[in-house]
């Protein structure tokens, strides 16, 4: 099974804390993602809520992930994101795989088959 690293981007709609602390339903979304995937035999890195893409790609790399899953804002464009991760042309292995998705609850679907056929490394 591929190791994937799962992470939630800041949205400017939304705040990253919920009234009194709560977590946000984009918090409970990845971490209810993170357990179903656990629970399916994946090896996970929980990156947390709120992060940037810097902190994605940094820990993409030195987690030695296959898969980077994203929930991300509607409007969110991977683009720049997915270059970061894409790695050396010329080297096939070095690829990460990335998956971006809104949070609701077939995004968990959607991830799970990705991350089913994802390399292993």
């Amino acid at each position: 099974m591929p190791r994937l690293l799962l992470a939630a981007l800041s949205d400017a709609d939304a705040s990253a804390i919920g009234s009194e602390g709560e977590p946000t339903p984009s918090d409970q979304a990845l971490t209810r993602l993170a357990r179903a995937l656990r629970d399916a035999g994946h090896e996970v890195v929980h990156a947390g809520q709120g992060v940037d893409e810097r902190l994605v790609t940094a820990a993409a790399v030195q987690e030695d992930v296959a898969v980077v899953v994203l929930l991300t804002p509607p409007s969110y464009d991977a683009g720049s994101l997915a270059a970061d991760l894409a790695g050396d042309p010329d080297d096939a292995d070095d690829a990460i795989v990335l998956v971006t998705a809104a949070t609701d609850d077939r995004a968990a679907d959607v991830v799970r088959r990705v991350a089913d056929e994802a390399p292993t490394g």
